[in-house]
């Protein structure tokens, strides 16, 4: 009776078909008004760009390879080249009873001429692959939604907007007062802020100026200036953008 029984369960193992569940394709990211930051509705965005797992070694490729492009040598060195002395002898050859020496311009002197240095200007860039640095902004992207740090501004035109709220990051005046207020409304005084827009805001600008916070368009963002920011406020065509291009 044993026998017939597992011979039944294989039976049926065989018959069964088994589907393993798919993960999720999408996150749902919601969408919010500015400067109020009240949420309106939801968006589907891919999994694949903002729920990625925490890579430190791409991240960390990504920055250094920013830094070294921002690079710039302009610092002066002089070489024996330049002769900045003299080429007299400091003492005769003979008769002095001390060590033959050269002239003034030699390196092993107390002077600003170095021996083997790298002249400006200098290219310090170093080179990484596209896939690299694609993966990294997804990623530093990816931690920002993943803490709850990242804040999408935007509407599908479906929800209605408060007088004083609108669709994009931008104020409607532009005085300083008006970052302070937006401040002390979220309770974000002393922290890093970062508003990345479709296209460049003139309120925005001087609305920020002197002031802890960094505003980019979508085509100056670096992987170094997501991770630096406690908040990341974003426009939903930029976010659009990011997607299209380093997905």
């Amino acid at each position: 009776m044993f026998k017939s029984f597992v011979r039944s369960l294989a039976t049926n193992a065989n018959t069964q078909v088994f589907k393993l569940q798919e993960p999720p394709k999408y996150v749902l990211g919601s969408l919010r008004s500015f400067p109020s930051l009240e949420p309106k509705e939801f968006v589907a965005l891919p999994n694949d760009f903002l729920n990625l797992p925490t890579r430190r070694d791409i991240l960390w490729s990504a920055v250094v390879y920013e830094e070294d492009k921002a690079k710039i040598e302009t610092t002066q060195v002089f070489t024996k080249g330049d002769a900045i002395y003299s080429h007299k002898k400091l003492r005769p050859q003979k008769g002095s009873g001390k060590a033959r020496v050269g002239d003034a311009n030699s390196p092993h002197r107390y002077n600003p001429i170095k021996a083997h240095v790298i002249t400006a200007p200098h290219d310090w860039s170093t080179e990484l692959p596209n896939k690299i640095y694609n993966k990294a902004m997804a990623t530093a992207l990816s931690e920002q939604y993943k803490d709850g740090k990242l804040y999408i501004v935007g509407n599908n035109e479906s929800s209605e907007l408060n007088e004083s709220d609108s669709s994009i990051i931008d104020f409607k005046y532009g005085y300083p007062e008006t970052i302070k207020q937006f401040k002390n409304q979220h309770h974000l005084k002393n922290l890093n802020l970062l508003f990345i827009t479709d296209i460049e805001r003139s309120n925005l600008t001087k609305a920020i100026e002197g002031d802890k916070v960094k505003a980019l368009t979508k085509e100056n963002v670096e992987v170094r200036d997501i991770l630096k920011a406690n908040r990341v406020y974003i426009e939903l065509p930029a976010l659009q953008w990011f997607i299209g291009k380093y997905l």
